[in-house]
């Protein structure tokens, strides 16, 4: 008996271990997953709560006797009507029930939980007991919540809302981005962004986008897309990328405000601050701002830039007779056709009423001004249409020139104004420079332009030879075809006063082939009678651009019978470099012709030593510019000897031009330069006095 008690006693301590076990480990797992669960015995309507229970209550576990009463005492008061409901009812009609809640917690947090209840019934249908769980759903809630909140804003954002997953696919979009874009979430789900692309920007601007946003996690600005149906718009977007925990792209966000009105806004009072309402035409603002903005980079580039002042004439008597309507018209056509004649570079404004400005940037030259000037005076000689009516007018014109006239916007201004005036005064629908040297320049440019028209056929021009001198065998080998301009009234006419001209109006093709033909038949003459002189025939880089230069030279030469060996063409090395590839495809061509090639001027044009070395000339002219001093200035008698060096190794010869004076023939025998040209043996001669010269001369010479 006593064996038998004590092994019973024994399975009552184990048994009572392993329920203890079996409760803590239930306790633990109600903590784990926040669920408590409770028991009502309605035969004696007592409760039971676990320890989860009071701590989803905020209570200690056990911290008072579980009462119905204290669990209505937690339950939220707007709820205690719902949850007894939801009990009672469930009662009736003998199921469990499902309920969610508010609870008030003893700090008085709120809290939410979700109870779930069985009930065991008697055989006669009496309710025995209710068994449920109690299920800590707070942070659930709050996170539910916040989502709701959150979907609330998403959609009544004013701003429109672009989300796309980590490989740019829309994922959605709110409502304010539907109604900026056009599409709806059907539409453009699971496409990218690029269904929304203008095409406006460049691959640039979207690796600069990409850059920011890989960079610095987001990117802002403005970019202008394209609507669903085809109207562009701006956009002022700020494009988010999200990363988890981990640091792993999730999303794109692009949060999209359409500012294409603030734009438009914008772009109005723009215009109305800078532009004439009524021609649409810089006003006098912007042209002010304009001229000041350029004044500082024409002054490091040493340019000029010209301000035209116009007036039209007779304007006050269109307005007087037809009306301001038609007066408005007029001046609209009036902008619209100085502004066809203008450079693409050139400002036009309207200052106000009939008067009208003008920019002309990049001005090497006063000359350059002239052609715009002339284009303006004469498209107004012929009426400007108005409907049935046919306006006559005219320009008076004032100009002045940065520096020559001002360094202010004030000053040029004026200065422009005043010569305005001075043409109105003088008779009208003309054009006038502020300083009166400029006028006489222009006034003698024009009578040079007109009458070289004609000079070829009144026989002014004629040629004069510069003998080329060899050192060595103290002998004339070659000679410089240079040209003259004998004007009938005038007198001489330097090359360097009509040269530019021709090249300017186109002449210089025609001039340039009378050239070839003079020197050429000169030259022939001299090999009859036994003097095998090699020629030099300057040749234009105008004369390049014209297609059919090399056909037209040797068809002349052909015709005359001169050998091309004998005929040496220089290119001045400037003109080379304006067009490398399109110079060396001509001379290449001429080269094989048969002709021989010159660079003069060598030394000024800033050239490649890459590109010398591929021109088939045969012969270097170093610039007088480095042969003057050559005797006294060491860097010059540097500079040649260089260009010597170089020269023969690139087995070309050289020539140097400019050699005036015993020194200059001395210093060039010690550096090894043998061929020379210049006054020390004979300034340019006719061609009979040549032939005189060279018949005479016994290798010596002196300065003339």
């Amino acid at each position: 008996m006593k064996k038998n008690f004590s092994t019973e006693v024994v399975l009552d301590s184990f048994e009572r271990q392993n329920y203890l076990r079996l409760q803590s480990g239930l306790n633990k797992a109600q903590a784990l997953a926040h669920i408590g669960h409770w028991e009502l015995d309605l035969t004696d309507n007592s409760l039971y709560w676990s320890d989860e229970v009071y701590r989803i209550f905020g209570l200690e576990p056990q911290e008072f006797g579980a009462t119905y009463g204290a669990f209505l005492k937690h339950i939220h008061p707007d709820d205690v009507g719902l949850v007894n409901n939801t009990y009672m009812k469930s009662l009736e009609e003998k199921q469990g029930y499902h309920v969610e809640h508010r609870i008030v917690r003893k700090d008085g947090e709120v809290g939410f939980v979700e109870e779930r209840c069985e009930h065991e019934f008697a055989s006669d249908g009496r309710p025995l007991k209710s068994i449920g769980t109690v299920h800590d759903i707070t942070k659930r809630k709050i996170v539910e919540n916040e989502l709701i909140l959150a979907s609330a804003v998403f959609e009544k954002m004013k701003d429109g809302v672009l989300i796309t997953d980590s490989n740019q696919r829309i994922i959605t979009i709110n409502r304010a981005f539907s109604k900026i874009s056009g599409y709806t979430l059907e539409e453009i789900k699971g496409k990218t962004p690029h269904v929304l692309s203008s095409g406006w920007h460049d691959t640039l601007f979207y690796q600069n986008l990409w850059s920011e946003i890989n960079n610095n996690g987001q990117y802002n600005g403005e970019i202008i897309d394209r609507k669903k149906n085809g109207e562009l718009y701006t956009a002022e977007v700020n494009i988010i990328a999200l990363r988890n925990k981990e640091g792993a792209l999730t999303n794109y966000i692009s949060i999209v405000n359409d500012i294409s009105e603030k734009k438009e806004q914008e772009k109005l009072i723009h215009n109305l601050a800078y532009f004439d309402s009524l021609t649409e035409l810089p006003n006098r603002v912007l042209f002010e701002e304009r001229v000041i903005s350029r004044i500082p980079a024409l002054k490091r580039a040493n340019k000029k830039m010209a301000i035209l002042f116009i007036d039209m004439d007779n304007f006050k008597n269109i307005n007087d007779t037809l009306g301001h309507f038609v007066g408005d018209k007029f001046l609209i056509e009036v902008a619209k056709s100085i502004k066809t004649l203008l450079r693409e570079e050139d400002t036009l404004a309207r200052l106000g009423g009939d008067e009208f400005t003008i920019i002309l940037e990049d001005i090497g030259s006063i000359v350059e001004i002239i052609p715009i000037v002339d284009r303006i005076i004469n498209k107004f000689k012929t009426p400007v249409e108005i409907g049935d009516k046919a306006l006559y007018t005219g320009i008076s014109m004032g100009i002045s020139v940065y520096p020559d006239d001002g360094y202010t916007y004030e000053e040029l201004i004026k200065a422009a104004d005043t010569a305005m005036y001075h043409v109105k005064e003088s008779g009208k629908n003309n054009y006038q420079f502020y300083k009166e040297y400029m006028n006489e320049k222009i006034t003698q440019r024009m009578l040079i332009e007109n009458d070289l028209r004609g000079a070829i056929s009144k026989n002014e021009l004629f040629l004069e030879y510069q003998p080329k001198v060899n050192l060595t065998t103290k002998s004339v080998y070659g000679m410089e075809a240079l040209i003259r301009w004998s004007h009938s009234s005038v007198g001489l006419i330097r090359p360097d006063m009509f040269i530019g001209i021709a090249e300017d109006t186109g002449q210089i093709s025609q001039i340039g082939l009378w050239v070839v033909k003079q020197a050429v038949s000169d030259t022939k003459i001299l090999h009859d009678n036994g003097n095998r002189l090699t020629v030099s025939i300057n040749v234009s880089s105008k004369q390049l651009d014209d297609e059919s230069f090399v056909e037209d030279i040797c068809k002349i030469v052909d015709g005359i019978g001169l050998e091309k060996r004998y005929i040496e063409l220089e290119i001045t090395e400037s003109h080379i470099m304006k067009d490398v590839k399109k110079a060396l495809s001509i001379l290449n061509e001429l080269h094989v012709k048969g002709f021989n090639l010159s660079i003069d001027d060598f030394g000024t044009g800033y050239s490649s030593l890459s590109y010398i070395k591929k021109l088939p000339a045969k012969t270097i002219k170093i610039d007088r510019s480095f042969v003057l001093d050559i005797d006294k200035d060491e860097d010059d008698r540097s500079i040649v000897a260089a260009i010597i060096a170089m020269a023969r190794s690139l087995g070309k010869d050289v020539i140097a031009e400019g050699s005036e004076t015993q020194e200059h023939i001395d210093t060039l025998k010690h550096l090894d330069c043998n061929q020379v040209q210049g006054y020390y043996f004979s300034k340019p001669l006719k061609i009979d006095v040549f032939k005189e010269f060279i018949r005479n001369f016994k290798g010596e010479g002196k300065a003339v």
